[in-house]
């Protein structure tokens, strides 16, 4: 489902799974609920269902067509990979379809990019091929965060078990395969894209930006925005971000920089239509959809 174009980039959404998942106070621990419903009132409705108190979230990934480069961001949950329900229980067939109709194979994704390993960011970076995971995309090179690969393989050597379990099998496949590049959270990946530190949801997270014209024009924030009410308050961390002072600090100075630019930005969680501009509002922020003709959900 397509997002956005800028000249000859055309992005493009594979959702895996979209609606109300979590309350407010879970997602968020340190929110204040009334404020939040102040905050939501303002909001597009498809953002938020009052009845159950629950936050509207999405598990997609990003396709980036960009002149002699297909680009995958993220690869959400994955399919046949032991997990919690909250991940395993749903279909994952509707990724599938997403990807068959843009029109791709596997083997036409030149380049993976993992923002960071969550179990929502790389499941689909390896499938199941006679008891074996294999990598989901034969020609493609994946691209970790080298800070990030040591945390998740210390959290391993720690005995945590779902890291474990994320780590063996859609993570180790691909470096044990020779397609992994491990980068530094600031790299130059060329061809216009290029990352920025994005550390505190993980230690190792970043965002990836679109250049053209030698302008910053689209940015995949990954997680440091999981719901356009962390515009109203920034200081509000998820509850699975590792070190949430940090995180608040990367999303405020980020807001800081793009705020009333015309850099789009492009949140992993955030549903359909998803793309859209930080406003400054005071101490505050707004999340702005440029497009308003996609407002109006089917």
């Amino acid at each position: 489902m397509k997002l956005c174009s800028l000249g000859e980039i055309q992005i493009s959404t594979l959702i895996e799974r979209e609606g109300p998942q979590r309350k407010t106070v879970e997602l968020f621990p340190t929110a204040d609920r009334e404020r939040a419903l102040k905050h939501f009132r303002e909001m597009e409705a498809f953002l938020y269902q009052p009845a159950s108190d629950r936050i509207y979230n999405t598990y997609q990934s990003f396709l980036v067509r960009m002149p002699g480069r297909t680009v995958l961001i993220d690869t959400c949950v994955g399919e046949n990979k032991a997990r919690p329900p909250h991940f395993s229980t749903y279909p994952k067939q509707p990724w599938l379809d997403a990807f068959t109709a843009e029109g791709l194979s596997f083997e036409d994704i030149d380049l993976v990019i993992c923002t960071h390993l969550h179990v929502d960011h790389v499941g689909w970076n390896t499938r199941l091929v006679d008891g074996r995971w294999e990598p989901t995309f034969p020609k493609a090179k994946y691209v970790f965060g080298r800070l990030e690969c040591e945390y998740w393989q210390a959290q391993v050597n720690k005995g945590d078990d779902l890291a474990g379990r994320i780590w063996v099998d859609s993570c180790l496949p691909i470096l044990k395969s020779g397609r992994a590049e491990l980068v530094e959270m600031d790299a130059d990946l060329g061809d216009g894209l290029r990352l920025r530190p994005a550390p505190g949801h993980t230690p190792g997270m970043f965002c990836v930006i679109v250049t053209r014209n030698g302008q910053s024009e689209i940015m995949f924030v990954a997680d440091v925005l999981h719901h356009p009410l962390q515009c109203r308050e920034p200081d509000w961390s998820t509850c699975f971000c590792t070190d949430p002072a940090l995180a608040a600090k990367t999303r405020r100075e980020l807001f800081e920089d793009i705020a009333d630019t015309e850099t789009l930005v492009i949140p992993e969680h955030v549903p359909f239509p998803t793309v859209g501009r930080i406003e400054s509002d005071g101490g505050r922020f707004r999340y702005s959809f440029p497009f308003p003709w996609w407002n109006a959900r089917d």
